[in-house]
């Protein structure tokens, strides 16, 4: 996957995230490779994207209109208005471009430059 498998559903980068580093297992690791059933996952972002074999929603052709992913970005706080811009930038240039964007940050979200798309 190159990489994207640090990427969640929601647009987080789990590679930078301080709470993947200490205790958190990220959305994918299991899952990709069989170890956990997907069947028994709760969180319905995650079972939606990675059923349709998606690396993040930004890869859906339903974004726009998913009620799933839409209350999540849509829900007040800054981390999730960041997630939202996440998927933005990977559904307008690529994952490549989100890692390489994503390389130098602190936590699970960061800043985009304009050297960076």
């Amino acid at each position: 996957m190159n990489g994207t498998e640090e990427i969640g559903c929601c647009g987080a980068y789990c590679k930078t995230c301080r709470e993947f580093e200490k205790t958190c297992k990220g959305c994918k690791p299991g899952y990709l490779d069989g170890s956990r059933g997907l069947s028994r996952a709760r969180w319905k972002m995650k079972k939606c994207c990675l059923t349709k074999g998606h690396i993040t929603c930004a890869d859906c052709e339903e974004y726009d209109r998913c009620e799933i992913i839409q209350v999540f970005i849509n829900h007040p706080g800054y981390k999730y208005g960041k997630y939202k811009q996440a998927l933005e930038f990977i559904h307008a240039y690529d994952y490549a471009a989100f890692m390489k964007a994503a390389e130098n940050w602190k936590n699970a979200y960061g800043k985009y430059t304009e050297q960076d798309n």
